[in-house]
C-alpha cells in the first residue's frame, strides 16, 4: 500500500513539474509577443513618422521647384504681380538747387547722394504696367541664375522623392527638360522657354501627386500646370491649345469649386480665381494677347496662394 502511494505521489510530482514548466514555457512566450509587439509597434509608429517627415519635406522642395519654375515663365515676359518697380535716375545739382526745400524733403525720403559730377543720384517708383514691361527687353541672365538655383538643388530634391516611391521615368526626364530650358535661354528663344518650363512645371505636378493625399493641393497644381502651358502657348500664337489648356484647368477646377465647404476660408479667392479662368477662355477665343497675359498674372497671383 505504501508503495502504491509513493508511485502515486512520484506519477503527481512528475505532473506538476511538467505542468509548471509548460505554464513557464507559456508564459515566456506571451511575453515575448507582447514585447515584441510593442517593439514592432514602435518601429511602425517611427517609421510612418520618418514617412510623413519625408512628404512634408518634399512637399516644401516640390513648392520651392514651383515657385523658381513660374518666376522663369513670368521673366520671359518682364510680368510681376507688383503695379510698381524703383528705378534710378540722375539729376543735375543745379536743377536741384533751384528747390531746396523740396530738394531736402526728397533727399530725406529717397536717400540722394550727390556724386563727384555734381549730380544727384536719386530713386524714385513708377508705374510698371504688364503691357510696358513685355515691351522691354527680357532679363536673360536673371533667368540663367534661376536655372542655376534648380540645377544645384534637384540631386537633393531627386533623393528624397525616390525615397517616396515617384515614378522614376518621370524623375529622370527632369534634367533633360531642365537642359532645354538652359539651351532656349542661351539662344533667347521665348517661345521655346516658355513651353519648356511649363513642360517642367507639369512633371512637378506629377511628382506630388505620386506621395501627396492631399487632393485639393493636387488639384492646384495640376490647374496651374495647365494655365502655365497657355501662357506658354500665347507667345505663339496658338489660340488654339491656349484654348485647350484652359479648358482642362476649368476641368481641374471643379474639383475645387465642389468642394467648398471644406475650404471656407479660401471661399473668396476660389471664386475669383474661376472668374478669371473664364475671363481667360474669352480672351483666348478673342486672340486677344494683351488682355491675356493682364489676366493671367492677376490669376496666377491668387493660384499662388490657395
Amino acid at each position: 500500500m505504501a508503495i502504491i502511494i509513493k508511485n502515486k505521489i512520484n506519477i503527481f510530482g512528475g505532473f506538476m513539474k511538467k505542468y509548471i514548466i509548460t505554464i513557464t514555457i507559456l508564459l515566456i512566450l506571451i511575453m515575448v509577443f507582447i514585447g515584441g509587439y510593442f517593439v514592432y509597434g514602435n518601429f511602425k509608429t517611427n517609421e510612418s513618422n520618418d514617412v510623413e517627415t519625408l512628404k512634408q519635406k518634399c512637399t516644401a522642395e516640390i513648392d520651392y521647384l514651383s515657385s523658381n519654375i513660374i518666376e522663369i515663365m513670368n521673366g520671359v515676359n518682364n510680368i510681376q504681380y507688383s503695379n510698381y518697380k524703383v528705378v534710378d535716375q540722375e539729376i543735375p545739382a543745379s536743377e536741384s538747387s533751384s528747390n531746396s526745400e523740396s530738394s531736402s524733403a526728397e533727399n530725406t525720403q529717397q536717400g540722394n547722394t550727390t556724386s563727384e559730377e555734381n549730380t544727384i543720384n536719386s530713386s524714385r517708383m513708377v508705374t510698371d504696367t504688364i503691357l510696358n514691361a513685355r515691351n522691354s527687353d527680357t532679363k536673360w541672365d536673371e533667368l540663367t541664375s534661376k536655372v542655376e538655383e534648380i540645377y544645384t538643388s534637384w540631386t537633393t530634391i531627386m533623393i528624397d522623392l525616390t525615397s517616396l516611391n515617384v515614378n522614376r521615368d518621370n524623375l529622370l526626364k527632369f534634367n533633360n527638360t531642365l537642359d532645354s530650358i538652359t539651351k532656349s535661354i542661351a539662344s533667347k528663344d521665348k517661345s521655346q522657354t516658355l513651353i519648356n518650363s511649363a513642360d517642367l512645371y507639369s512633371l512637378v505636378s506629377s511628382y506630388i501627386k505620386d506621395f501627396s493625399g492631399d487632393n485639393e493641393k493636387n488639384l492646384v497644381y495640376s490647374v496651374r500646370a495647365n494655365i502655365l502651358y497657355s501662357y506658354a502657348y500665347t507667345e505663339s500664337d496658338d489660340w488654339q491649345k491656349v484654348i485647350q489648356y484652359i479648358g482642362n484647368a476649368k476641368g481641374d477646377f471643379s474639383g475645387l469649386l465642389n468642394n467648398q465647404v471644406n475650404n471656407v476660408n479660401k471661399i473668396d479667392i476660389i471664386n475669383k480665381s474661376y472668374i478669371l479662368i473664364n475671363e481667360l477662355e474669352q480672351d483666348a477665343n478673342n486672340n486677344d494677347k494683351d488682355v491675356f497675359l493682364v489676366n493671367y498674372a492677376n490669376l496666377m497671383q491668387e493660384l499662388i496662394t490657395i
